[in-house]
């Protein structure tokens, strides 16, 4: 071996420039890798022959120690790591909740899904069930109205509460259009469309994908997004999910409290919206009652115990299996009752006969 690297004093023998260079080839050999770290040998040993294999080598050792280069190899192996732990099974650390984060899990859950919560937070909604399975705390949305009970509840017709929901100013839980009724709306309207538009919908609609925002479907039908709003308002077209949040019933009555007439309320129900969901009270402390919506103050009970206001009771009792059931059972009643009647009634000829008979015993 020509210079020992290893002995003190060689290293008087080398100039410090030129040992600065080797040590500046071989550290940018350690940092890129294995490949590059024969290179930058094989580069020191043309450049300066009188260096040996074993002498670049021994260099090498002498720099791992080096504080710089040490950290580099150990960020190096951890990284490198982390694919063959994620292929073992093993993740990663999770992120820590803070405190913050707690509270706004706390604060959204039961008025939001799990998937909105977890974009929101930026994180996984397994971590956000994990979450809130460890604070004691359940995913399920449960507070909330169903279309059914807020039209009973505000007194609206289902065309009324579909316009506050395709206009935006109600939102619901999921306000995505569903795929089906994006098909059956072309097929209902294939001449309103145009036929790029009509093969748009068909090709999404052929994926797997269940809903779509509105902002999307107005590009695939090729109209603007109020005419989507409209269609939404009439029913053609429907959204994923219809439960309303009490949160957002809370800022509908907030916001457009003016749109819900309390005068078709009792007056125990228009308190608890005017106290409880800051709804406005009428300025004349009494809103008027259009000729049209006088009906849906009358309150009918049913016979399978349902109470519903305004017409809707007749088209209701039309379809009631309970009632159906009462009448059917009436009718069968009757029936026999007549049957019986008329096999024990006897006839004069026999009347006759059979008092005949009896004088004679």
């Amino acid at each position: 071996m020509s210079y020992a690297w290893a002995r003190k004093d060689d290293y008087t023998k080398i100039a410090s420039q030129r040992l600065a260079v080797i040590d500046r080839l071989l550290t940018e050999g350690i940092r890129i890798g294995s490949a590059s770290k024969r290179r930058a040998i094989n580069r020191v040993l043309r450049d300066f022959p009188e260096f040996t294999r074993g002498d670049c080598w021994q260099r090498i050792r002498y720099l791992r120690t080096k504080s710089e280069v040490a950290d580099f190899e150990v960020r190096q192996r951890q990284e490198e790591s982390l694919p063959a732990k994620a292929e073992a099974g093993q993740r990663p650390a999770a992120r820590p909740w803070t405190e913050s984060e707690d509270d706004k899990l706390l604060n959204l859950a039961g008025y939001e899904p799990v998937d909105k919560i977890a974009q929101r937070l930026s994180r996984s909604v397994r971590a956000v069930r994990f979450r809130l399975c460890a604070l004691g705390m359940s995913a399920k949305v449960t507070d909330g109205w169903s279309l059914r009970a807020l039209r009973k509840l505000l007194r609206v017709s289902p065309d009324r509460l579909r316009q506050f929901i395709g206009s935006g100013r109600l939102r619901v839980r999921d306000p995505r259009i569903t795929a089906s009724s994006l098909a059956e709306f072309c097929r209902r309207h294939s001449t309103a469309i145009t036929p790029m538009a009509r093969e748009r919908v068909e090709a999404a609609t052929a994926n797997t994908r269940q809903a779509y925002p509105w902002s999307r479907a107005a590009d695939l039908l090729g109209a603007d997004l109020r005419q989507v709003q409209s269609w939404i308002a009439a029913g053609q077209l429907k959204v994923m999910d219809t439960f309303i949040t009490d949160r957002s019933f809370e800022e509908f009555c907030k916001k457009h409290g003016s749109e819900i007439n309390l005068a078709l309320m009792d007056a125990a129900t228009a308190k608890w919206l005017i106290e409880e969901y800051e709804v406005p009270a009428p300025a004349s402390g009494r809103q008027v009652v259009t000729r049209a919506q006088k009906h849906a103050l009358k309150v009918r009970t049913c016979a399978c115990g349902r109470k519903i206001a305004g017409n809707v009771y007749f088209r209701h009792a039309k379809t009631c299996k309970v009632v159906e059931n009462q009448a059917m059972r009436r009718a069968v009643e009757e029936s026999s009752a007549e049957s019986q009647h008329l096999v024990f009634r006897p006839t004069n000829a026999r009347r006759s006969a059979i008092l005949k008979r009896s004088k004679r015993n």
